[in-house]
């Protein structure tokens, strides 16, 4: 044991003691699930989970429920609650090192999965390992599939302290928890009523004036392809990402050299999409963050001009039933892509500007 004390900072009343350092054989014993086959099916209802089948969320488990199985319970490893599982293969190592405790008695434990029974508090010991995920990754083995055994990672160090306070621990992270999944929740009815809102408002259904007028226009009569070439930079490419999840610097690969692609420099404000997933939602406005970025001519991008309000641009693309739609203007063989001829071409039905900044507050507004 070190010779300093070993006090957390953050303590509840009442609670003193230093926390005690053991190895994890210390505090809990490890044993295997048995095979369950996805054939094995005839007699009786139980609930099992299987390698793969676990969920990488502290306190909960994917349960794969089998109505029928014919494999005698005398020959299933039953699991009991609190029983705490680790995968034991897989294809990344920081996935294998995610623990989950186990809430239910006699569920059926398949094979290629570590069952710890700790004389602890299983859920204080099951967010402990979950801290320690990069550590316990590094015991991993393998290449393509790696593996992790207990007799590697049982012998690792842990701090703990006494059960009454890993209660009080729990106890707390629970109550985070729960108002964590509260404001998720209202998160996703905001976020469900916006959506809901831009297709009123995209499909006039809902207008701020019903004065304003709509003009069907195409995509050249506001965007303006910028193509000033750049010296190039590995570390200053970008890319964008799927799902309108937003532009990133790309992470470079050993593999690549620079200047065997040409790049192109791209602007804050900047319109820009990824011509082979245009209809997946890879597209965005450059933040100002990446300002004199690079990408190359498969990643064009697109000054802005005339009587239009990027953002309003930005939500009329967003729609996921628009940008899906935009598949159809793939062209090429193997990987199709959307050309910028085709891109300046998709029309859009556009309100006065008034009525676009209107949009724009609005969706502020709602996130």
């Amino acid at each position: 044991m070190s010779e300093e004390k070993l006090v957390p900072k953050l303590r509840f009343s009442g609670f003193t003691d230093e926390w005690n350092e053991v190895t994890l054989n210390d505090v809990a014993t490890f044993s295997k699930g048995k095979g369950i086959s996805k054939n094995d099916i005839s007699n009786y209802g139980i609930e099992c989970v299987r390698y793969g089948e676990l969920y990488t969320k502290y306190n909960e488990m994917i349960y794969n429920i089998e109505s029928k199985t014919d494999l005698d319970k005398n020959e299933l490893k039953l699991s009991e609650k609190n029983d705490i599982l680790i995968p034991c293969s897989g294809e990344t190592a920081i996935d294998l090192a995610t623990a989950s405790c186990i809430q239910k008695d006699q569920v059926a434990i398949g094979g290629d999965i570590t069952v710890i029974k700790t004389n602890q508090y299983a859920p204080f010991i099951t967010y402990y390992l979950n801290q320690k995920k990069t550590e316990i990754a590094k015991y991993a083995q393998g290449v393509s599939i790696v593996h992790l055994y207990p007799k590697d990672f049982k012998v690792m160090n842990i701090r703990i302290p006494s059960i009454n306070e890993q209660k009080m621990i729990i106890r707390l992270l629970e109550e985070i928890t729960k108002k964590e999944q509260l404001l998720e929740s209202k998160y996703q009815q905001y976020q469900e009523f916006k959506k809901y809102l831009m297709q009123q408002i995209f499909t006039q259904k809902l207008r701020f004036d019903d004065n304003c007028h709509y003009k069907t226009k195409k995509v050249k009569d506001f965007l303006t392809e910028s193509k000033i070439e750049g010296t190039d930079d590995i570390n200053k490419r970008l890319t964008v990402k799927l799902n309108l999840k937003g532009i990133t610097v790309r992470e470079s690969k050993t593999i690549e050299k620079e200047g065997a692609t040409k790049q192109f420099i791209r602007k804050s404000g900047q319109f820009i999409y990824g011509k082979q997933n245009l209809h997946k939602g890879a597209f965005g406005i450059v933040p100002k963050e990446l300002d004199g970025y690079l990408s190359s001519s498969d990643i064009p991008s697109f000054d802005f001009k005339g009587e239009i309000e990027p953002k309003w641009f930005y939500y009329y693309f967003s729609r996921k039933s628009f940008y899906e739609s935009l598949e159809s203007l793939s062209t090429g063989t193997g990987s199709k892509r959307i050309s910028p001829k085709e891109f300046l071409n998709i029309k859009l039905i556009v309100p006065e500007l008034k009525e676009q900044h209107r949009i724009v507050c609005l969706n502020f507004i709602h996130g």
